[in-house]
Protein backbone atom coordinates (compact mmCIF):
# COMPACT_ATOMS: atom_id res chain seq x y z
CA UNK A 1 0.00 0.00 0.00
CA UNK A 2 1.50 3.41 -0.95
CA UNK A 3 2.83 5.70 1.83
CA UNK A 4 0.14 7.89 3.32
CA UNK A 5 -2.60 5.87 1.62
CA UNK A 6 -4.20 4.84 4.89
CA UNK A 7 -4.44 8.52 5.88
CA UNK A 8 -6.34 9.34 2.72
CA UNK A 9 -8.49 6.27 3.22
CA UNK A 10 -9.57 7.41 6.67
CA UNK A 11 -11.26 10.43 5.12
CA UNK A 12 -12.74 8.86 2.01
CA UNK A 13 -16.10 8.18 3.66
CA UNK A 14 -16.27 11.77 4.91
CA UNK A 15 -15.56 13.03 1.39
CA UNK A 16 -18.41 10.90 0.06
CA UNK A 17 -20.74 12.02 2.86
CA UNK A 18 -20.07 15.69 2.14
CA UNK A 19 -20.15 15.53 -1.65
CA UNK A 20 -23.05 13.10 -2.02
CA UNK A 21 -25.19 14.23 0.90
CA UNK A 22 -25.31 10.90 2.74
CA UNK A 23 -23.91 12.37 5.92
CA UNK A 24 -23.56 15.97 7.03
CA UNK A 25 -25.79 18.48 5.26
CA UNK A 26 -27.29 18.20 1.78
CA UNK A 27 -25.56 17.78 -1.58
CA UNK A 28 -24.90 20.99 -3.51
CA UNK A 29 -27.11 21.49 -6.56
CA UNK A 30 -26.05 20.01 -9.88
CA UNK A 31 -24.16 22.49 -12.01
CA UNK A 32 -22.65 22.46 -15.47
CA UNK A 33 -18.98 21.47 -15.39
CA UNK A 34 -17.88 24.17 -17.80
CA UNK A 35 -16.51 27.34 -16.23
CA UNK A 36 -18.79 30.30 -16.81
CA UNK A 37 -17.42 33.83 -17.36
CA UNK A 38 -18.72 34.92 -13.96
CA UNK A 39 -16.86 32.28 -11.98
CA UNK A 40 -13.69 33.15 -10.13
CA UNK A 41 -10.26 32.11 -11.40
CA UNK A 42 -10.02 29.59 -8.56
CA UNK A 43 -13.18 27.72 -9.52
CA UNK A 44 -11.62 25.46 -12.15
CA UNK A 45 -8.71 24.23 -9.96
CA UNK A 46 -11.16 23.54 -7.14
CA UNK A 47 -13.39 21.58 -9.50
CA UNK A 48 -10.42 19.61 -10.82
CA UNK A 49 -9.38 18.83 -7.26
CA UNK A 50 -12.84 17.73 -6.12
CA UNK A 51 -13.29 15.56 -9.20
CA UNK A 52 -9.79 14.16 -8.74
CA UNK A 53 -10.47 13.20 -5.13
CA UNK A 54 -13.76 11.62 -6.19
CA UNK A 55 -11.94 9.62 -8.86
CA UNK A 56 -9.29 8.60 -6.33
CA UNK A 57 -12.01 7.45 -3.95
CA UNK A 58 -13.61 5.26 -6.60
CA UNK A 59 -10.25 3.78 -7.55
CA UNK A 60 -9.47 3.11 -3.91
CA UNK A 61 -12.75 1.31 -3.33
CA UNK A 62 -12.20 -0.87 -6.41
CA UNK A 63 -8.65 -1.87 -5.49
CA UNK A 64 -8.86 -2.02 -1.70
CA UNK A 65 -10.22 -5.56 -1.53
CA UNK A 66 -7.60 -6.82 -3.97
CA UNK A 67 -4.77 -5.27 -1.96
CA UNK A 68 -6.16 -6.64 1.29
CA UNK A 69 -6.30 -10.13 -0.16
CA UNK A 70 -2.57 -9.94 -0.74
CA UNK A 71 -1.75 -8.37 2.63
CA UNK A 72 1.08 -9.95 4.58
CA UNK A 73 -0.06 -12.32 7.35
CA UNK A 74 -3.68 -11.82 6.21
CA UNK A 75 -4.01 -8.94 8.67
CA UNK A 76 -7.16 -6.87 8.27
CA UNK A 77 -6.80 -3.29 7.00
CA UNK A 78 -8.21 -1.66 10.13
CA UNK A 79 -6.03 -3.85 12.34
CA UNK A 80 -2.94 -2.81 10.41
CA UNK A 81 -3.79 0.81 11.14
CA UNK A 82 -4.04 0.09 14.88
CA UNK A 83 -0.65 -1.58 14.89
CA UNK A 84 0.91 1.26 12.90
CA UNK A 85 -0.37 3.85 15.38
CA UNK A 86 0.95 1.91 18.38
CA UNK A 87 4.34 1.35 16.77
CA UNK A 88 4.61 5.05 15.90
CA UNK A 89 3.24 6.61 19.10
CA UNK A 90 4.10 3.98 21.70
CA UNK A 91 1.98 2.44 24.49
CA UNK A 92 -1.47 3.90 25.12
CA UNK A 93 -4.92 3.02 26.40
CA UNK A 94 -7.71 1.77 24.17
CA UNK A 95 -9.59 5.07 24.46
CA UNK A 96 -6.62 7.06 23.20
CA UNK A 97 -6.03 4.60 20.36
CA UNK A 98 -9.68 4.90 19.33
CA UNK A 99 -9.36 8.69 19.23
CA UNK A 100 -6.28 8.56 17.03
CA UNK A 101 -7.93 6.28 14.47
CA UNK A 102 -11.32 8.03 14.56
CA UNK A 103 -13.20 4.95 15.74
CA UNK A 104 -15.31 3.99 18.74
CA UNK A 105 -13.63 2.22 21.70
CA UNK A 106 -15.86 -0.87 21.47
CA UNK A 107 -14.82 -1.54 17.87
CA UNK A 108 -11.16 -0.95 18.67
CA UNK A 109 -11.40 -3.23 21.71
CA UNK A 110 -12.60 -6.12 19.54
CA UNK A 111 -9.67 -5.69 17.16
CA UNK A 112 -7.25 -5.32 20.06
CA UNK A 113 -8.44 -8.59 21.58
CA UNK A 114 -7.63 -10.40 18.34
CA UNK A 115 -4.21 -8.73 18.09
CA UNK A 116 -3.40 -9.79 21.65
CA UNK A 117 -4.40 -13.38 20.89
CA UNK A 118 -2.25 -13.36 17.74
CA UNK A 119 0.77 -11.99 19.58
CA UNK A 120 0.91 -8.56 17.93
CA UNK A 121 0.01 -6.62 21.09
CA UNK A 122 0.45 -7.00 24.83
CA UNK A 123 -1.52 -5.50 27.69
CA UNK A 124 0.50 -4.02 30.53
CA UNK A 125 -0.50 -2.21 33.70
CA UNK A 126 -0.59 1.57 33.42
CA UNK A 127 2.13 3.04 35.64
CA UNK A 128 -0.12 6.02 36.41
CA UNK A 129 -3.20 3.93 37.18
CA UNK A 130 -2.80 0.30 38.17
CA UNK A 131 -6.47 -0.37 37.42
CA UNK A 132 -5.98 0.51 33.75
CA UNK A 133 -4.01 -1.22 31.00
CA UNK A 134 -1.88 0.12 28.19
CA UNK A 135 -1.47 -1.53 24.82
CA UNK A 136 2.09 -2.26 23.74
CA UNK A 137 3.22 -3.33 20.25
CA UNK A 138 5.33 -6.50 20.24
CA UNK A 139 8.31 -7.25 18.00
CA UNK A 140 5.93 -9.24 15.81
CA UNK A 141 3.82 -6.11 15.28
CA UNK A 142 6.85 -3.94 14.57
CA UNK A 143 8.12 -6.41 11.98
CA UNK A 144 4.69 -6.57 10.33
CA UNK A 145 4.41 -2.77 10.18
CA UNK A 146 7.95 -2.47 8.81
CA UNK A 147 7.21 -5.04 6.09
CA UNK A 148 4.02 -3.22 5.15
CA UNK A 149 5.87 0.11 5.00
CA UNK A 150 8.50 -1.35 2.67
CA UNK A 151 5.76 -2.78 0.49
CA UNK A 152 3.97 0.58 0.30
CA UNK A 153 7.20 2.36 -0.58
CA UNK A 154 7.94 -0.17 -3.32
CA UNK A 155 4.50 0.38 -4.86
CA UNK A 156 4.95 4.14 -4.91
CA UNK A 157 8.50 3.87 -6.23
CA UNK A 158 7.26 1.78 -9.14
CA UNK A 159 4.21 3.96 -9.79
CA UNK A 160 6.21 7.21 -9.77
CA UNK A 161 9.40 5.91 -11.40
CA UNK A 162 9.10 8.53 -14.18
CA UNK A 163 8.79 11.43 -11.71
CA UNK A 164 11.89 13.37 -10.70
CA UNK A 165 12.61 14.06 -7.02
CA UNK A 166 11.38 17.66 -7.28
CA UNK A 167 7.91 16.56 -8.42
CA UNK A 168 7.80 13.79 -5.82
CA UNK A 169 8.67 16.21 -3.03
CA UNK A 170 6.12 18.73 -4.29
CA UNK A 171 3.37 16.10 -4.35
CA UNK A 172 4.27 14.88 -0.85
CA UNK A 173 4.29 18.43 0.54
CA UNK A 174 0.94 19.36 -0.99
CA UNK A 175 -0.63 16.05 0.04
CA UNK A 176 0.34 16.58 3.68
CA UNK A 177 -0.99 20.14 3.52
CA UNK A 178 -4.26 18.92 1.98
CA UNK A 179 -4.70 16.24 4.64
CA UNK A 180 -4.03 18.74 7.45
CA UNK A 181 -6.64 21.13 6.05
CA UNK A 182 -9.07 18.25 5.59
CA UNK A 183 -8.64 17.38 9.28
CA UNK A 184 -9.44 20.98 10.21
CA UNK A 185 -12.47 21.02 7.89
CA UNK A 186 -13.71 17.73 9.30
CA UNK A 187 -13.65 19.22 12.79
CA UNK A 188 -15.61 22.23 11.56
CA UNK A 189 -18.21 19.97 9.94
CA UNK A 190 -18.79 18.16 13.20
CA UNK A 191 -19.25 21.43 15.09
CA UNK A 192 -21.67 23.21 12.74
CA UNK A 193 -25.14 22.76 11.31
CA UNK A 194 -24.62 22.44 7.56
CA UNK A 195 -28.21 21.64 6.61
CA UNK A 196 -28.61 24.98 4.88
CA UNK A 197 -25.22 24.90 3.19
CA UNK A 198 -25.13 25.89 -0.46
CA UNK A 199 -22.07 26.81 -2.53
CA UNK A 200 -21.70 30.49 -3.45
CA UNK A 201 -23.33 31.38 -6.76
CA UNK A 202 -21.34 32.80 -9.63
CA UNK A 203 -21.74 36.37 -10.82
CA UNK A 204 -23.65 35.11 -13.86
CA UNK A 205 -26.10 33.15 -11.69
CA UNK A 206 -26.63 36.04 -9.27
CA UNK A 207 -27.65 38.41 -12.07
CA UNK A 208 -29.82 35.89 -13.95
Amino acid sequence: MPPGWHIVARHMQLVEDVTRGTGVGHPPPERDHSTSPGESEGSEPIRQLSEGVDRLMRMFIRTRAQLLDRARDDIDWSVQILMSVLVKHGPMRVKKLAELVDSDPSTVSRHVAQLVRDGFLEKRSDADDGRACQLVATDKARHSVADRTRSRDAHFEEMLHAWDNHDREKLATLLVRFIDDFETYKTALAAKDWKGFRPPVSQEESTA
